[in-house]
């Protein structure tokens, strides 16, 4: 897809009036159907964790060495397919993500978040596909053109390439091209 066909949907999106905020499972649910038309690309673990929606479904813990552990404690296993997250806190407003947890009773998370007193007392673990990441696309400035992220332009949290170039964020939402 195009910059200028991402730009279109984007506007769309900006514009569009049924994105419910009535509930922390409407909320989920509509924001992921107003992103879908702006996928290009496929999450991998160098952007999944940033500005994304995704329903992690309850497995086991992993029988390997975590591959990654953030400053909230969440621990990370990668697999060719997918990821698994081990957390006490899932839901809207994962850092900035939307990371909704299936439990094996069948019942789903979509709002409790690291800030919230009714965190799990004990962490559960949830896997993800890849393909099932939506990036939440946003429009930013980089060196004076409209961007419009996504996976195949968007990674590592301060990185975004654009016509060849890699570009790093220096400040919130400025970039500056890598030499």
């Amino acid at each position: 897809m195009t910059q200028e066909e991402l730009k279109a949907l984007y506007e769309k999106l900006l514009n569009a009036d049924d994105i419910t905020y009535a509930s922390a499972s409407r909320y989920f649910k509509s924001s992921r159907k107003h992103y879908l038309p702006l996928q290009d690309g496929v999450a991998d673990e160098t952007n999944y964790y940033d500005y994304t929606n995704v329903l992690y479904v309850e497995c086991e813990k992993p029988e390997k060495a975590e591959d990654y552990i953030s400053n909230s404690g969440s621990r990370y296993w990668y697999f060719p397919e997918g990821v698994v997250r081990g957390s006490n806190h899932w839901g809207n407003g994962v850092d900035k993500c939307d990371w909704a947890l299936k439990l094996k009773d069948g019942k789903t998370i979509y709002g409790i978040n690291a800030f919230d007193l009714r965190c799990f007392k004990d962490e559960k673990f949830g896997f993800a596909k890849w393909s099932d990441f939506v990036h939440k696309a946003r429009l930013l400035d980089v060196n004076g053109e409209e961007v419009v992220t996504t996976f195949n332009n968007y990674f590592d949290r301060d990185h975004i390439k654009l016509n060849g170039k890699t570009y790093r964020k220096i400040i919130i939402e400025h970039w500056e091209e890598v030499k």
